[in-house]
C-alpha cells in the first residue's frame, strides 16, 4: 500500500448508466477522474481515500451507494532490476 501523502488510483464500478453522476460525486469528494468508461478511473491522495472509502479495504459509503457498486485499488507496478 502507498505511503502517507501518496496518490492512490482505482477503478470504480458504477451502477449501470450512472457513470457521469458517479464521476461528478467523486469529483466533489476530492477525487480526480481520469477516465469514464466501463469502469471509472480515479485517483486521490491517501487521506481522501481514507475519509471517503476507508482503507485498507475500501467500502462504498451510503452517500455513494446508489452510484458505486465496487472499488478496485490499483497496485503500483513492482519493478525489479535484472
Amino acid at each position: 500500500m502507498a505511503a502517507e501523502g501518496e496518490i492512490l488510483s482505482a477503478e470504480v464500478e458504477t451502477a449501470p448508466g450512472r457513470q457521469r453522476q458517479a464521476a461528478a460525486a467523486l469529483t466533489r469528494l476530492g477525487f480526480k477522474v481520469l477516465h469514464i468508461g466501463t469502469t471509472t478511473s480515479v485517483s486521490a491522495p491517501r487521506d481522501v481515500w481514507e475519509q471517503v472509502f476507508g482503507l485498507p479495504r475500501p467500502t462504498v459509503p451510503g452517500e455513494l451507494s446508489e452510484l458505486v457498486v465496487g472499488v478496485h485499488l490499483v497496485e503500483p507496478p513492482d519493478f525489479h532490476a535484472l
